[in-house]
């Protein structure tokens, strides 16, 4: 089997790994042990293992000659989402902190 399928199809059981743990997190945090933040943590630690694994086997960051520069545009990238996601939780709990 040539390598690229072979990384193609490991990096697809993963990542359908990853999403069904999320799903059954979601589903079911009761069976999982988790608390509602531990729930999200636990989500969130999941979404990172399925950026890496999205990295690793289908944009084959590691292979290209230019791997610097992806992995710093990606840093960015994510950087910027964070930074957006934090924000937005913080507008939220503050505007509902000041209706009640």
């Amino acid at each position: 089997m040539n390598h690229a399928i072979g990384s193609r199809i490991t990096g697809y059981i993963l990542s359908l790994i990853l999403t069904c743990i999320a799903f059954f997190i979601i589903i079911e945090p009761e069976f999982f042990g988790f608390a509602n933040m531990g729930a999200v943590i636990a989500i969130f630690c999941l979404a990172l293992l399925q950026s890496i694994v999205q990295l690793i086997f289908f944009i084959d960051v590691w292979h290209e000659k230019d791997t610097f520069w992806n992995v710093t545009v990606f840093a960015s990238t994510v950087s910027i989402i964070f930074v957006v996601i934090f924000f937005s939780i913080l507008i939220i709990n503050h505007l509902n902190y000041n209706m009640r």
